[in-house]
């Protein structure tokens, strides 16, 4: 992936992490940029994941950065996953084929074009565009409910812990968004606080998930 970002200015590596279960790179173009709200402005991004003990795909997923306090949103529903196996285990799958070194490196290289491909179309402004109408659209949704209520019930159906939720209700009282697109950087907002790495990008998927859940699953939370 290292050439499609190498010497390229508007290009920022802005967090990167070897984790004992895996490898995270969160890439970001600060020349692709657009406002949520007036004065609230997104860049686009990519996360990169990969796991080599086995917990997990290869996963290139769209990233929104939010400058106002540098967080992270990972589009988990617009990116491409792919599990990926060794060649070992790949001979043991194929007992009775016999692949020879030219076809599998032939594999190896397909796949790898496929993950440029995928990084890029992360970064392209209309799926960006599409990703921040869908925040702007969050905007819109204001809480009526009971604020703790309603964090609670988040917490429940997006199995956020005691620690999390207090302090997701703190950014977002802090905020003073109350709106469901204000939960949602609440959350992203948290996961900086986080020791665990793969936590705290986990955290940074489910605001997206959050700011994207069915409109019924959000009556329910805000009733």
């Amino acid at each position: 992936m290292l050439p499609l970002f190498a010497g390229k200015e508007e290009m920022e590596v802005v967090s990167c992490e070897v984790t004992e279960s895996r490898l995270a790179l969160k890439i970001v173009n600060h020349k692709l940029e657009m406002a949520v709200v007036p004065g609230d402005y997104v860049q686009a991004g990519v996360v990169i994941s990969n796991s080599e003990v086995g917990l997990g795909a290869v996963s290139v997923q769209p990233l929104v950065y939010r400058l106002v306090c540098s967080n992270g949103l990972c589009v988990n529903d617009f990116g491409e996953r792919k599990a990926h196996v060794g060649r070992s285990a790949k001979a043991l799958e194929d007992s009775f084929t016999i692949y020879t070194d030219e076809t599998l490196e032939a594999e190896d290289k397909a796949f790898m074009l496929k993950l440029r491909d995928t990084t890029l179309a992360a970064i392209e402004e209309a799926r960006f565009a599409q990703i921040v109408g869908r925040l702007q659209e969050t905007t819109q949704a204001k809480i009526t409910g009971r604020v703790q209520d309603v964090i609670e019930l988040t917490g429940k159906g997006f199995d956020l812990n005691q620690g999390e939720q207090d302090s997701i209700l703190s950014y977002l009282i802090q905020g003073g968004d109350l709106s469901l697109y204000g939960l949602t950087n609440a959350i992203t907002r948290a996961s900086q606080d986080v020791e665990s790495y793969d936590r705290a990008t986990a955290l940074e998927g489910i605001g997206w998930q959050v700011a994207t859940m069915p409109a019924a699953q959000w009556k329910e939370i805000n009733a």
